[in-house]
């Protein structure tokens, strides 16, 4: 008996013990996790906006190199290698970074099957370049639709950003990006200075995508190992709805470029595509940023509906704070910023940027929402709002575009992105068991978002030069930011203030 009752005891004492480790390692897990999180943050955040601010002004200078053709030949060539990308983008990324079972050989085994793939749809494109011109109806796209192709042979290498966006190691991949983008723009200007023309556009592709794939081995530490085929049937399901997803998020972000080059000609293309850069390429770097950092986090707690919920709003809460407010500035400050940095032969684009930018703004939402939807494994949501993208959009585009030009272009296309975040965010509030979870999380950045662009709007209106107008426009639309967010988020903002203060002491 007495020994029944010992046995007992130290049963007792170490279901205890294993208990108490238990929850220590789920706090120490969460920890780490969270500490993950806000690293990845921080160094994808601050790569964007350094990369962005970086791109703007390598853009600038070439676009004062160039001409308007000169953009509008390569934002044609291009298209025919995004629809490529599109029909190769299977979804194998979001597959491994979703799973917490892929073994290494299954993920060597994506590799060749990725690069086998890619090898055949550039070949496609080479030769299939004469068709795409015809489309255009551009001889001159010929050459440079098959100098292009290489890029998506050359995506192939950037393979090891899958599996450091997977274990969460930004850093690397920050700089793999920041390091190409940096040596292939310095080139590209080089040789548009010394009349290179549109091929100094070409060529900085190549060498990005080149550059890019080098680093990308390097800071990843990976090499294809001995491939296992078998248990990767899962990855390719959904794999296979990403890739639905992609090729018709293809047809509505380029359908507008596609109608653009084919019937409104090369320069109209070329103004179109410097203010659609600008509009659009926030809410791609909110993609970026979501999916390479929050979707790995997300899909770990994925299984804790509280817990999930609570993050998932609290990343759209925080993130629309401030992506909403800056949007708003871009809306706002559009025909000045045009003409005041990229000259006044491209001032027509900063009609066109107004308008795009609210595509860009409803675009950027979608995408925040879509992290927590791929986190969860719900890819056909995706594919399903990108049809009803495009349905909503597309025949009001073609509608539009005879009586109204590129204007009715771009508001078939802003219809399209609104039915877009609709469907995305009513299916976010499905995900999360919560209703209107989506509004109430971005409500605060709306009001903000308002009171901002209201004042800094109506400086348009003052007989002052576009340099004048939008240096007072920065000034008034940064005060009364700052000023909106000290008093929506009283606490947050000061304790920004105290980080700041701590490093300026270090320093």
């Amino acid at each position: 008996m007495l020994l029944v009752l010992i046995l007992r005891y130290l049963c007792s004492s170490l279901s205890r013990k294993l208990n108490f480790q238990k929850k220590i390692y789920q706090i120490t897990l969460q920890k780490t996790l969270k500490k993950q999180v806000f690293s990845g943050l921080a160094w994808r955040g601050s790569s964007d906006v350094i990369q962005q601010v970086l791109q703007i002004i390598f853009t600038i200078i070439l676009a004062r190199l160039l001409t308007k053709a000169d953009f509008g030949l390569v934002a044609m060539a291009l298209i025919v290698n995004r629809f490529v990308k599109a029909i190769t983008s299977i979804g194998f990324g979001s597959a491994i970074i979703q799973s917490q079972e892929i073994t290494k050989a299954q993920i060597s085994a994506i590799f060749y099957i990725q690069f086998a793939l890619n090898t055949v749809l550039t070949a496609v494109v080479f030769f299939g370049a004469g068709l795409a011109a015809s489309f255009f109806e551009e001889p001159e796209l010929v050459p440079l639709i098959k100098t292009l192709a290489f890029v998506i042979l050359l995506q192939t290498f950037q393979f090891p950003n899958i599996l450091m966006r997977k274990r969460m190691d930004f850093k690397g991949f920050s700089l793999a990006e920041i390091g190409s983008m940096l040596s292939a723009n310095i080139i590209a200007i080089m040789m548009a200075y010394t009349g290179f023309g549109v091929w100094s556009l070409v060529w900085r592709l190549i060498l990005q995508r080149s550059i890019f794939g080098l680093l990308s081995f390097y800071y990843g530490k990976w090499l294809p190992s001995k491939p296992q085929f078998s248990g990767i049937k899962p990855f390719f399901k959904f794999g296979m709805n990403m890739l639905g997803a992609h090729m018709v998020y293809f047809f509505a972000e380029n359908m507008i470029g596609l109608l653009t080059g084919r019937y409104l000609g090369k320069e109209i293309m070329g103004l179109f595509n410097i203010a659609f850069n600008l509009a659009i390429v926030p809410a791609t770097k909110i993609q970026s940023v979501l999916t390479n950092v929050l979707t790995p986090g997300m899909s770990k707690i994925q299984y804790d509906k509280e817990k999930f919920r609570l993050n998932s709003t609290k990343a759209l809460h925080l993130t629309s704070l401030l992506f909403l407010p800056f949007m708003a500035m871009l809306i706002a400050i559009s025909q000045n910023l045009i003409p005041a940095f990229y000259g006044e032969k491209w001032q027509e684009a900063g009609k066109y940027l107004m308008l795009l930018a609210v595509v860009g703004l409803l675009r950027g939402l979608a995408h925040i929402l879509r992290s927590a939807i791929i986190a969860k494994g719900e890819s056909k949501v995706i594919f399903v709002s990108v049809i009803v993208e495009v349905i909503a959009s597309l025949p009001l585009m073609c509608f539009l575009m005879e009586p109204y030009g590129i204007y009715g272009l771009i508001i078939g296309y802003l219809v399209g992105a609104l039915f877009g975040w609709v469907y995305t965010a009513y299916h976010y509030n499905i995900i999360l068991e919560q209703k209107h979870a989506a509004y109430k999380a971005i409500k605060e950045a709306m009001m903000m978002t308002i009171i901002i662009f209201v004042p800094v709007y109506c400086i348009n209106i003052l007989p002052i030069n576009v340099y004048l107008g939008l240096i007072i426009q920065m000034v008034v639309g940064t005060i009364v930011f700052i000023v909106l967010f000290r008093t929506v988020k009283k606490e947050l903002f000061f304790s920004l203030l105290e980080k700041i203060k701590l490093k300026k002491i270090k320093s």
